[in-house]
């Protein structure tokens, strides 16, 4: 395989794989061994930890064999105490604690004499000898110190092992979610916002959290334990607690156009593909927080308000017609109560609400087919922890996640229908699927820890229970009417009805889909020291999954009669859709036991250098993914538009050609025999902790899927038989002398095959063929903690992978299989090739693709004198592979999408960015006033990040484009 030089040169400067392997789901451990000074050990030993992250103080003491263990410590800086009769009192402090980290603390005690108290305050241990995460994490100092956009996916976009589907620029893209791989895997990410499971369906974040509220953010892409069930990423945010002390936080940030630079004029290639620039008009952000103590010790609070309004510019969309303006607010309070000795209860609640005029808009939608959103979601977390004794700790937690996420239309149907050109992939006219997405998600977790020394050697046992009832009701909800037009380069082609009532009439004589995942767990790990020097991880998860939905009903707008013109027998004289009910129902229940082992070997025994090795398998997360299997949702059916008088409007069932496909719970079943999709991961890696808090790390992650699900259409699977030839005339978008044209470059003659019978939507959910997908990544890193006022963490991934491009995977519409799915046309996607199985009437260029990619990421940030500071954030990311997607259509299988060559011959361009920053801080006592001057992509790359693929009238029409230079002022006030 090649690898080019200036990848290899890139991956050695950063010297990447980020940061010591944190990012667990649970909290923090210190751990170690209390010595004399002949190297005995030393039981009884009371081991004292104190912190500012801690309320009160924890307490345990060594065991026969001299080991302590202190689980559950919240991320800091520790100061550890050890107290023994006849001893001088050893005082250990600068320990610093990431979330799930362990740090191997041992103490060496001294005869008691004058001097009665022994206090040390060495360097740090940065790497964790027995933990096999890969990860990073992202203390407030990382968080706030260096130029980031301040969102979740601008943490992602810095952490090891993810590579980013989005790129921001200044908070350009803060008002939409960004998708993202771990290690390859897309979506099956588990999201926990101070111990509250927010995931969205299969891997989304939930919402739009405050950023400035968190006090902790973890990222690990790979080697979960027994706590994670799904094989992405497990995005751990950990929110402030407040504290014995009073500290209050004020931050504002601003843009105003006149401080965004210009990074399309004088480009002329860009701009013939038309490229208009898409700048920030504005930005602005105000965040205030304030916590400490009630009671010092015994109860804190913390608080927190949030707002920040973006409105931005769409590429080929002229602003006076419209923009992307987003509003975000967003409310957090956090409660700490320690009721006893050996009890804490804690209280979380965090409300946000979004608001979005012109969702979705851009060159390829028109402002009328955007949608407006206004949406509200909300947390709350009630825990309760107990230090039973020395040994045993549980932590019990009650939680509730949920969101109301309405998407409407800007325009009546009955006036401007609902239309999309499946050639040029534009859409006009209303909306099509308006809906209202409810989410709930009421959920239970216990967990105990237990300490066993001398059993050979010493066990840290965890055992715990999960209940999830994961509860979506997604309801089309008839405010785009009942029939999209589907238009193939300006002609008519086909037209899709869907069975929605009147909207009017929602919930009294119709209904939408209400879907439930009921999801059970437990696990049970034993992290056994074998000696000084070998830790085993041994580790087994149970799941339980039980899809289902509740009873619906729907009354359809459309009824009319289907004529013999569909073609499938079973059709003909039935009504589109008829008045009907449905039961509650279970989908598919599943069992599932999956196995978690790792090793990791001191090499020095001085705790300095560490190998590690890990295999763990995954199984998916169904969560709402078997929604289109509810009848009580929306069915779909598409045929062959036969326009008799040419209005391009449906005028009658007389106007109804042959039947193309239908989606939907009502046209589909499940394959009883269906296998539970699942990940196979391997991990080996070394790490070294040298000069200062730094450390260096080497890993190679293999990820292997089996059993990939979607949806597909049995008349369709393995019927392309039937050898057909087209000749695709050669066409693409260019702008000339300001204009759009159409130019035409040639033909192309392709050898096909069309289907050997008319296709009747037998759809079934089952496994694809040949789904297995494989991804390996090698991993370097560099990382330098916080200290005398130096910061640096870098990362570097190399990737090769094997995989169906250009499909639908779990959860996806059949539409997405019939044939090659359209790709994304946002301008927030920076890699809208999809991932997962089609239909391919072309087996010169098989749905299989192999490519690699690459991506590196840095950042840093040192401390003047005077209080000077200067940040950089670096991330450099390969282009996506592609090809040009040819589109025709043939007599049976109707329109078909498929790749014109292999995807790894063709690459977009490399997206570099570079933020820097300088600020300088100004201290009276306790209070520190902070002005920063930020500049984001400061070399003003305009490196395109999605363009048309589909040959035609929009193929290399550039959708979006890096964002220019943009300059932002921030003040910040703390104490």
């Amino acid at each position: 395989m090649k690898v080019h030089l200036r990848v290899l040169m890139f991956g050695a400067l950063v010297a990447a794989c980020a940061a010591p392997a944190l990012a667990q789901i649970d909290q923090g451990r210190l751990t170690g061994t209390v010595t004399d000074t002949q190297g005995g050990v030393l039981p009884g030993v009371t081991v004292t930890a104190k912190s500012p992250a801690l309320i009160g103080t924890r307490s345990v003491v060594s065991e026969a064999d001299g080991k302590y263990s202190l689980p559950a410590l919240p991320s800091g800086e520790y100061e550890l105490s050890f107290e023994l009769g006849g001893f001088q009192t050893f005082t250990r402090g600068n320990l610093k604690l990431g979330l799930g980290q362990i740090l191997t603390v041992d103490a060496q005690l001294r005869v008691a004499a004058l001097q009665e108290t022994v206090t040390v305050s060495a360097v740090s241990p940065v790497v964790d000898m027995q933990n096999t995460k890969v990860g990073t994490d992202f203390t407030t100092d990382k968080l706030v110190g260096v130029p980031t956009a301040t969102d979740v996916w601008a943490v992602l976009g810095q952490a090891s092992g993810v590579r980013m589907n989005g790129f921001d620029v200044g908070g350009s893209h803060k008002s939409q979610q960004t998708g993202y791989e771990s290690f390859g895997i897309r979506n099956q990410n588990r999201v926990l916002n101070d111990g509250v499971d927010t995931t969205e369906g299969t891997g989304g974040a939930g919402f739009y959290a405050d950023y400035f509220a968190n006090d902790e953010v973890s990222v690990a892409a790979a080697g979960g334990d027994v706590e994670m069930n799904t094989p992405g990423s497990a995005v751990v945010n950990t929110i402030k607690s407040g504290g014995n002390q009073v500290k209050m936080l004020n931050n504002l940030t601003y843009q105003q156009e006149s401080f965004v630079g210009d990074n399309q004029t004088g480009d002329a290639e860009k701009t013939a593909r038309g490229y208009t620039g898409q700048p920030n008009i504005k930005f602005w952000e105000g965040h205030t927080d304030i916590g400490g103590p009630i009671k010092k010790d015994t109860l804190w609070f913390f608080g927190a308000y949030n707002h920040f309004k973006i409105d931005k510019q769409i590429s080929g969309v002229p602003r006076n017609i419209a923009t992307d303006l987003g509003l975000f607010d967003n409310e957090t309070t956090k409660e700490t109560y320690k009721a006893s000795a050996a009890d804490t209860i804690v209280g979380y609640i965090q409300y946000g609400r979004k608001q979005k005029p012109n969702r979705g808009l851009s060159v390829t939608v028109s402002p009328e087919a955007a949608q407006p959103q206004d949406s509200i979601s909300w947390v709350y977390k009630g825990e309760h922890q107990r230090v039973w004794s020395n040994r045993l700790f549980t932590d019990f937690k009650v939680n509730l996640f949920g969101y109301d996420f309405p998407l409407g239309v800007k325009t009546d149907f009955q006036t401007h229908a609902p239309r999309i050109d499946t050639g040029t992939s534009f859409t006009s006219g209303a909306a099509w699927d308006a809906f209202d997405l409810a989410r709930q998600k009421p959920q239970v977790t216990a967990q105990a820890t237990y300490y066993v020394p001398n059993k050979a050697g010493s066990h840290d046992l965890k055992v715990g229970f999960e209940y999830v009832l994961d509860i979506s009701k997604y309801t089309i909800d008839g405010r785009s009417g009942p029939i999209q037009y589907r238009d193939l380069n300006g002609a008519t082609n086909e037209i899709q009805f869907v069975d929605v009532g009147k909207n009017s009439d929602l919930n009294n004589t119709w209904s939408g889909g209400n879907n439930r995942n009921q999801r059970y767990a437990g696990y049970a790990q034993d992290r056994w020291n074998l000696n000084a020097r070998t830790t085993f991880q041994l580790g087994l998860r149970w799941d339980y999954q039980r899809p289902y939905y509740l009873a619906g009903k729907r009354d359809p707008i459309i009824r009319d009669v289907l004529p013999a013109s569909v073609g499938v027998p079973s059709l003909i004289g039935q009504p589109m859709f008829q008045a009907t009910s449905f039961p509650e129902s279970a989908i598919i229940t599943r069992n599932s036991v999956a196995p978690r082992l790792g090793v990791s070997y001191d090499v020095s025994g001085k705790g300095s250098t560490v190998l590690k090795a890990f295999y763990g398998r995954y199984y998916y997360n169904y969560a709402d993914a078997f929604s289109a299997l509810n009848p009580g949702g929306a069915n779909y059916k598409t045929f062959k538009f036969n326009d008799l008088n040419g209005n391009r409007l449906y005028d009658g069932p007389q106007e109804i050609g042959a039947f193309v496909a239908s989606a939907g719970g009502v046209s589909t079943v499940t394959d009883p025999n269906v296998k539970k999709p699942y990940a196979d991961e391997y991990d080996l890696s070394a790490e070294h902790q040298f000069w200062g808090e730094s450390s260096v790390r080497v890993a190679y992650v293999r990820k292997n899927t089996f059993n990939e699900i979607s949806t597909v259409d049995l008349s369709r699977v393995g019927h392309f038989t039937v050898p057909v030839t087209r000749t695709i005339t050669l066409q693409e978008y260019q702008r000339i002398n300001g204009v759009a044209t159409t130019v035409t470059t040639g033909t192309v003659e392709v050898n096909l095959f069309d289907l050997d019978q008319r296709p009747t939507g037998q759809n079934v959910v089952t496994n694809v063929p040949d789904g297995s997908w494989k991804y390996d990544t090698l991993q370097f890193a560099f990382n330098k903690r916080f200290g005398t006022g130096l910061f640096l963490q870098s990362s570097f991934d190399y990737q090769w992978r094997d995989e169906q491009r250009g499909g639908g995977g779990l959860g996806g519409s059949v539409s997405f299989t019939n044939t090659l799915r359209a790709p994304s046309p946002s301008p927030l996607d920076s890699d809208p090739m999809r991932i997962g199985f089609f239909n391919n009437p072309y087996p010169t260029v098989p749905n299989r693709q192999k490519s690699t990619n690459w991506q590196g990421r840095a950042m840093a940030r040192y401390v003047f004198p005077f209080d000077i500071g200067a940040a950089a954030n670096l991330r450099v990311q390969s282009g996506f592979a592609y090809a040009r997607i040819y589109q025709t259509s043939l007599p049976l299988a109707g329109t078909v999408r498929f790749f014109a060559e292999d995807i790894e011959n063709n690459r977009s361009e490399t997206v570099p960015i570079l933020d820097l920053r300088a600020d300088k801080a100004f201290r009276l006592g306790r209070y520190k006033f902070t002005a920063m001057a930020d500049l984001f992509n400061s070399l003003n790359s305009n490196a395109g990040t999605n363009f048309g693929l589909v040959n035609g009238a929009a193929f290399n029409q550039i959708i979006a484009a890096l964002d220019p230079r943009t300059f932002q002022i921030g003040v910040r006030f703390a104490f």
